[in-house]
């Protein structure tokens, strides 16, 4: 018990003796303060007395950055403030001695532990589009036919050789003999005008002014009698029996005209039909069509004789090859769906007219620069990425995104993934089973570079608290900015334009200060841009800008190698080359370069054929009338104006 009230007593009697030492040495301080010479001497002691005695803290410069983790935006250099929003102590920001851009994101490591955040390499991927839909079969319209009844009045289906429907014939089969008085009639008037043409023929011998003519009217009488059999029903063979048993047939046989089976029977036997009455309705089911709906935007992943694989549920497992033979011009406005025609083969006639299956599409795309699907948060119409730029510090970037939900096919190669800067950490199932849980991705047009780190899990966190620090809102740009070339044709294809425009400008100057000499080394840099460009544009698809780079490389060669004979020579060669840089500008997103990083201007004094030009800066440099008349010009307000 002493032990305890000796103990405060001891502490107590400790701060007054440091008090009393402070206030002497403070008194002994203010007495030498007043003398310039002492004033600093006297803050330099004072300063460590004040810390020893407890009166003031230690102070010292630091970089130390300490907020609040409930309110993230609460910054302060001392360790001993408090967040001003909910009172609670202020915790020291790990990596906070640099100040953070105003476009990124701090998080502690403690933060980036419970938000369980794990990110991925953007790599480039041989990725596909897969299309899963529904459709149904059908008759093959190509080996769909019916039987009518051809005789004209009314005729009686005497005998019908098919008894039901489902019912399978062969070609020329009999299927129905019918009984028409008309076709009787016909079969007799034939064999009149046959009788007469034979009598008259054997009679060609005697002497007659009019045996010739009776002949030849025989004779078209007889034809026409014939057509008239053809017409109501006998087929050739038939109508050949006819003439060679001369022997009318008052039951006439209806063949088959395919081989395949009976879909429809429109009558009985003992009925009486009119002429162009259905009696049956045949289809071949060997070949048959599968009619299959996709979605308007799904259009850019399927075209003609494109195979697709179809299964049904009466037989689980099997797969049957499709190919798509037709496309529906026309969308339907209700549903937003187009319809897609597949033939398949049938020889074992297990596929049934009116049977659901489920088609399924795959279309590859190229080697293509692509982020998995949870990685891309969709903040309205835009989409958005977390970058990580290092432990704790990230970055939201907007993406231009090109075919979506796609799937690695297993044929990418291990060596894409070696080149990276990152190696990828997720794994990977590459199997090509439909609807399984296989990872999905986005292609990436602009706004990520190969070997970036994106945040794949927890991002939604991050974006939270993104949004807290108002990170987006300095990040994003507004709805209305307008359109960069990067933007409008993807980050290579842009850097390709640019590099032609370089060479571009490096040959006007020299046009513009009259020299000859370093031309055709300037035409030839441009060739290879261009060229370069077209390489591009090959592998992107992008087929009208590769024709207007392939245009340019060859006006521009015929000043490349030996150069040009004179300066008048390069300038038309460079006034056909300057045509042909505004066309493929004006067609292929130059535009959103126009009034920043090009100009374009005209001279009405040229005499080379052509007098329009592009130049970095507003300022007028004319090559076609160099030093003589180098500020000679008018400025264009269009790049169109140009290309005329």
């Amino acid at each position: 018990m002493l032990r305890l009230l000796k103990s405060p007593l001891r502490l107590a009697l400790r701060q007054w003796g440091k008090s009393i030492i402070v206030v002497l040495l403070l008194g002994t301080g203010a007495a030498l303060y007043a003398k310039p010479a002492w004033r600093q001497r006297v803050e330099t002691l004072a300063q460590p007395v004040l810390e020893w005695a407890g009166l003031v803290q230690h102070s010292h410069d630091s970089d130390d950055i300490y907020w609040c983790p409930m309110h993230p935006q609460i910054k302060r250099k001392n360790a001993n403030d408090v967040c001003p929003i909910c009172n609670m102590a202020l915790v020291l920001l790990e990596g906070g001695g640099s100040d953070t851009p105003p476009d990124q994101l701090t998080l502690t490591a403690r933060q980036v532990q419970q938000a369980g955040i794990v990110s991925e390499a953007v790599l480039r991927r041989q990725l596909y589009r897969e299309i899963d839909t529904t459709g149904r079969i059908d008759h093959d319209e190509r080996y769909y036919t019916g039987i009518s009844a051809w005789p004209s009045g009314r005729s009686r289906i005497d005998r019908l050789h098919v008894n039901f429907t489902g019912d399978r014939v062969t070609r020329g089969q009999v299927v129905a003999e019918i009984y028409s008085p008309a076709l009787i009639t016909a079969q007799e008037e034939f064999l009149v005008s046959l009788e007469s043409v034979s009598g008259e023929t054997a009679n060609a011998t005697r002497p007659s002014s009019s045996g010739g003519i009776l002949n030849s009217v025989g004779k078209k009488l007889l034809e026409s009698a014939r057509q008239k059999l053809i017409y109501q029903g006998l087929t050739e063979q038939q109508v050949e029996e006819l003439s060679r048993t001369r022997r009318v047939l008052d039951r006439i046989p209806i063949q088959s005209p395919i081989s395949g089976t009976v879909i429809e029977r429109h009558v009985q036997e003992g009925q009486y039909v009119s002429e162009g009455d259905w009696l049956l309705h045949l289809a071949d089911l060997s070949h048959l069509w599968i009619l299959g709906d996709i979605y308007e935007n799904e259009l850019g992943s399927v075209a003609i004789g494109q195979p697709a694989t179809v299964s049904v549920q009466s037989f689980p497992g099997e797969i049957f090859d499709g190919t798509v033979s037709f496309i529906d011009p026309v969308v339907d406005r209700e549903s937003r769906t187009v319809r897609v025609r597949l033939d398949v083969s049938n020889p074992d006639g297990r596929l049934k007219p009116g049977m659901y299956v489920r088609v399924q599409f795959r279309r590859d795309w190229p080697d293509v620069l692509a982020v998995p699907e949870n990685a891309v948060l969709w903040t309205g119409q835009r989409a958005v990425a977390i970058v990580r730029q290092s432990e704790g510090t990230f970055q939201p970037r907007e993406l231009r995104l090109g075919g979506r939900w796609l799937y690695e096919s297993p044929e990418s190669s291990d060596e894409s993934r070696e080149s990276s800067v990152v190696t990828r950490t997720a794994t990977q199932n590459t199997s090509l089973e439909f609807g399984s849980n296989r990872q999905r991705y986005h292609e990436v047009l602009a706004g990520l570079h190969p070997g970036e780190q994106v945040v794949t899990a927890g991002a939604f966190l991050i974006n939270a608290e993104a949004q807290f620090q108002n990170v987006m809102a300095k990040l994003l740009p507004p709805q209305d900015q307008p359109a960069t070339l990067e933007s409008a044709l993807g980050e290579p294809l842009a850097g390709g334009v640019r590099n032609v425009l370089d060479a571009y400008f490096k040959l006007t100057t020299s046009l513009t200060e009259d020299q000859l000499e370093p031309i055709a080394a300037q035409a030839n840099a441009l060739v290879t841009s261009s060229r370069e460009l077209a390489q591009q544009a090959a592998g992107s698809n992008a087929t009208d800008l590769q024709k207007s780079a392939l245009t340019l490389a060859g006006h521009a060669a015929e000043i490349a190698g030996k150069g040009p004979a004179d300066l008048k020579a390069a300038r038309i060669a460079y006034g056909r080359i300057s045509r042909d840089l505004f066309t493929l500008l004006s067609e292929n997103g130059g535009q959103t370069l126009f009034g920043r990083d090009v100009f374009a201007f005209r001279c009405g004094m040229a005499r080379v054929g052509y007098e329009n030009w592009l130049w970095w800066s507003p300022e007028k440099h004319n090559p076609y009338m160099g030093q003589r008349m180098l500020s000679c010009g008018t400025t264009l307000e269009s790049l169109a104006e140009g290309g005329e």
